[in-house]
């Protein structure tokens, strides 16, 4: 009788461990169990889309057949497209694609959306800027450069896009911290800059390698230098101290929900798109672009555009046209 008591006393307390083991797995495992809809701002075929759109079938075998639909609706503002993501549901279904244009467009592009006011889940990857010329110029590195700006001062033609781009900080941040004294002419856009060096119009840009990597390969471009704490697989030359400055812009590119999702529901989007990282055709694509493939949490993603808005802060006049 006691044996048959103590049995059903063991058996009722597996049943209590196992119903507290099926919770403890997650309440979010299940995710997704309908299509994601991820935004971004800027046209298909961009570089922000493209790696987007990699990204979106590395992960195709995570996403318990379901699809990740892209939204592209276009505002260089960023207002629509972020302010729909911050509005949506905090159900894990609607997605926003941020690059370091959230931040430049909160703070000096009037837009009402915060770049804080995400739940941030994930980056995957750096997409680094680069100093370019035409390989006709008679500088090859950013020492001489500069040199060469400082004994010619107001001759050389520096090209920068929109006030929000990423190249345009890099350029004010470069330009302000050497103090050299450059005619800085605004494109639309970073194409618009590199046709307009290649025409000889312009003599030097910043930009990413994905916009300008066929003329690289054709030798119309040269890179010389890479603003980053570490050569890539490019090989170029840093903008470090070792090489004397100290100029450091990091570009990540990643995932947000609206803010207040609930964390561990941001965990579990967080395992499904590092996954990304481990398919050889994304890391193909990755390689292929120079963009250095890493994953980076939440908090951490936010803390890097933290020092982005730190940058910016640094060179705010230059940004708002109001020097160099």
């Amino acid at each position: 009788m006691k044996k048959s008591i103590l049995a059903k006393v063991v058996s009722v307390a597996a049943l209590f461990i196992t119903c507290g083991a099926a919770f403890a797995a997650g309440k979010y495992d299940n995710w997704p169990e309908k299509d994601i809809h991820i935004v971004y701002y800027t046209r298909p075929g961009s570089g922000g889309d493209t790696f987007l759109r990699n990204m979106a079938v590395a992960v195709k075998n995570k996403l318990n057949g379901h699809n990740i639909v892209i939204e592209n609706l276009i505002d260089p503002s960023g207002a629509v497209p972020w302010g729909r993501v911050q509005r949506a549901p905090q159900d894990g279904y609607t997605l926003a694609c941020l690059s370091t244009t959230v931040v430049t467009a909160d703070l000096i592009g009037h837009s009402p959306v915060k770049y804080p006011d995400f739940a941030y889940v994930c980056a995957l990857g750096n997409d680094p800027q680069y100093v370019f010329t035409r390989k006709d110029m008679q500088f090859d590195t950013l020492p001489e450069l500069i040199d060469y700006a400082k004994k010619n001062p107001g001759k050389l033609n520096w090209g920068t896009a929109a006030p929000t781009s990423a190249s345009t900080i890099c350029s004010a941040e470069i330009i302000r911290t050497t103090g050299i004294d450059v005619n800085r002419i605004v494109f639309d856009t970073g194409g618009d800059t590199l046709v307009n060096i290649l025409g000889g119009f312009c003599d030097v840009g910043v930009g990413e390698y994905v916009d300008m990597r066929p003329q690289v390969e054709a030798g119309n471009l040269k890179l010389i230098a890479l603003l980053a704490r570490d050569r890539n697989s490019l090989n170029v030359p840093t903008t470090t101290v070792e090489n004397g400055f100290n100029i450091v812009f990091e570009r990540l590119r990643g995932l947000a929900a609206p803010a207040g999702t609930d964390p561990e529901l941001v965990a579990r989007m967080a395992e499904v798109f590092k996954a990304a990282l481990d398919d050889e055709k994304f890391k193909k694509y990755l390689a292929d672009e120079a963009i250095e493939g890493k994953f980076v949490d939440g908090a951490a993603f936010l803390a890097s555009y933290d020092g982005v808005a730190a940058t910016i802060k640094d060179n705010e006049a230059a940004l708002r046209g109001k020097k160099n």
